[in-house]
């Protein structure tokens, strides 16, 4: 979404010129209530600040709002980038129809494993599950590039993981016929 700096610079100066004349106001309104003597006439002053006041409260509302919405937009347009320059640079290191390297079958098999906690954790939440599944994406990265990685056990490494990020549940690996887990049964799901 392009956004436009100079509009979004003239929304915030009447903004805060709205806010000024609306606290500049209800101060008025606040003396003259104060120094009015007929009950009616207080009660009117007293009802006309309530507005002001609550339309400067508004105001200022709304400013933060607009400048919540402008950094999240930020940084969702910085993830968004990196994100596409992530995969810009993995497509360049891959060729098309190039086997998957032991590291990356080893990766797959992690992910596979903790997808099912992942979902769990985010409850159904798509966008909390995609969170996570990008932070076990930038995990997963990190770790392979350290040395024995893909001679780690598939379910050491998911036990890690799923410990840093804090998953709970229960691991599920399955096994080629004939070899035995150790430690306590672990299936694999993917």
């Amino acid at each position: 979404m392009a956004r436009n700096p100079e509009k979004q610079a003239r929304v915030e100066a009447m903004l805060g010129e709205l806010a000024e004349l609306g606290l500049r106001l209800a101060r008025e309104l606040a003396r003259q209530a104060e120094a009015a003597e007929d009950p009616a006439d207080t009660e009117r002053l007293v009802g006309a600040f309530n507005k002001t006041s609550r339309a400067v409260r508004l105001t200022l509302a709304l400013d933060a709002k607009l400048e919540r919405d402008a950094a999240r937009l930020d940084r969702e347009e910085t993830e968004f980038a990196d994100r596409r320059d992530q995969a810009a640079r993995a497509a360049r290191h891959l060729a098309p129809d190039a086997p998957p390297t032991p590291a990356e079958r080893h990766q797959t098999r992690v992910r596979n494993l903790l997808n099912r906690l992942i979902w769990n954790e985010s409850e159904g939440d798509a966008e909390e599950y995609e969170i996570l599944g990008d932070d076990l994406d930038a995990r997963l990265h990190e770790a392979a590039q350290g040395d024995g990685f893909a001679d780690t056990p598939v379910e050491l490494i998911a036990q890690r993981v799923a410990s840093d990020m804090g998953l709970s549940g229960e691991l599920v690996l399955t096994l080629p016929a004939g070899r035995a887990a150790p430690g306590p049964a672990l299936v694999d799901t993917g």
